[in-house]
């Protein structure tokens, strides 16, 4: 089956062939371009219909070289030297199809780059769902602070002691890191200057576990500078226990 019409335009391949190439399932390999088309990783191919081995019409997806060269790259790398024979029994200028090395370099490159990119947007969307999950826990007002809680200024003390942490770290790992403590609640500030301002409280226990699982996580830089994937650029650390 030859699929690769529109000779005015550039040839294209079916997402039928690209089964059959790779001995799949025709709706599987159908999903996987879907997906990549959906991340960006390659251009959404047009659609195409064809007659099966019963005779029976299919919609197929016919997609350019550049892409199947991604797509055979995602679903099974060992078949790469069947997709550059196919290219070239289907092109003329058998010196513009690429080598099997260089194609697929290229190819995992981008698949690379998909997924990084990826990661970045979920770590982003952890940490806006963790802010707005404990801005919303924090919306209780009480009159006193609870016992075996302690404020942002409580917290900077007491982990300085502990961990020799700056108060700019100390607030960065409290804001940035999606497993931060979530607030005890919003406390009252009684003091006539305050204006009737509230400020958030925390558990002890719950910041020291925050601060013990961050120490763990990061990476020495030097003898006395760490870095953390979630902060930006080096900072101090000592334990103090």
């Amino acid at each position: 089956m030859d699929v690769l019409a529109n000779a005015a335009g550039p040839l294209r391949m079916s997402s039928q062939e690209i089964a059959d190439l790779l001995e799949k399932r025709h709706d599987k390999v159908k999903q996987s371009i879907g997906r990549l088309a959906e991340r960006g990783t390659i251009k959404h191919p047009p659609l195409g219909e064809v007659k099966n081995h019963l005779n029976q019409t299919v919609e197929v997806y016919l997609v350019n070289e550049r892409d199947s060269y991604v797509v055979v790259a995602q679903l099974s790398p060992e078949f790469t030297a069947r997709l550059v024979d196919y290219w070239q029994a289907h092109k003329n200028d058998v010196a513009q199809i690429p080598t099997t090395a260089e194609a697929f370099a290229h190819a995992f490159r981008m698949l690379a780059d998909a997924e990084q990119r990826d990661a970045k947007r979920e770590q982003r969307l952890n940490l806006i769902d963790a802010k707005v999950e404990r801005i919303e826990t924090a919306q209780t007002v009480l009159s006193a602070r609870p016992a075996n809680s302690e404020s942002i200024v409580h917290i900077r003390n007491r982990i300085w002691r502990l961990f020799g942490l700056s108060d700019s770290t100390i607030d960065a790992v409290m804001r940035q890191t999606p497993y931060a403590p979530k607030p005890a609640g919003m406390v009252r500030n009684e003091h006539a200057e305050a204006e009737g301002s509230t400020y958030a409280v925390y558990w002890q226990k719950d910041v020291t576990a925050t601060f013990e699982r961050f120490s763990a996580e990061c990476t020495p830089a030097s003898k006395h500078f760490f870095t953390h994937p979630y902060i930006k650029g080096r900072f101090k650390m000592a334990r103090r226990e």
